[in-house]
């Protein structure tokens, strides 16, 4: 009921028109009243990160299709990582196999995937194109690294200690580690 109508039925009544404007906006708001809009914000508010988790960031996966195996994957071997912090990895002992994603050998991919901890350098990404060319050795600065496709090196404590190009290489040398 709007404000005219109020004060009209009040004079009709015969009642104060100003005790009956009081009466109604200083009408206390009821417990019931104020759990229930508490409750009602609260479930929108699970429903609004639920529905994120879900759909924005992925970090619930109740739609999930994957099917559990009982095999063991290597979490270690898609690790992705650029070619400037092969050197600044946390492992004391780690592999990192440098390999061209258009043009990857499956052997190779193979004995890799059988080493402890490898990351992966992807040198057909552009921010690595700085460290592909004639295969440079061990270095003590990664900056002055070159490797071609496919190389291997494994790193001991932030420093190179062998150095593997060449699919050839690397099944011959690797496949007993």
């Amino acid at each position: 009921m709007g404000r005219e109508l109020k004060r009209k039925q009040a004079k009709r009544e015969g009642k104060n028109v100003r005790e009956v404007q009081k009466s109604s906006t200083s009408e206390p708001l009821k417990t019931k009243t104020f759990v229930t809009i508490i409750i009602s914000m609260l479930l929108c508010c699970v429903v609004i990160y639920i529905l994120s988790g879900i759909f924005i960031t992925k970090d619930i996966k109740w739609f999930s299709k994957k099917e559990v195996t009982n095999q063991e994957e290597k979490p270690s071997i898609t690790n992705r990582i650029l070619a400037v912090d092969s050197l600044k990895q946390k492992e004391e002992v780690y592999y990192v196999y440098y390999y061209d994603s258009k043009k990857e050998d499956s052997t190779v991919s193979s004995v890799v995937s059988s080493l402890e901890t490898v990351y992966r350098v992807d040198l057909s990404d552009d921010f690595n194109s700085n460290y592909v060319g004639e295969p440079s050795g061990a270095v003590d600065n990664i900056s002055d690294l070159k490797v071609s496709d496919p190389t291997v090196i494994k790193v001991e404590n932030g420093k190179i200690t062998s150095f593997h190009s060449g699919a050839t290489s690397i099944t011959s040398e690797l496949k007993g580690e």
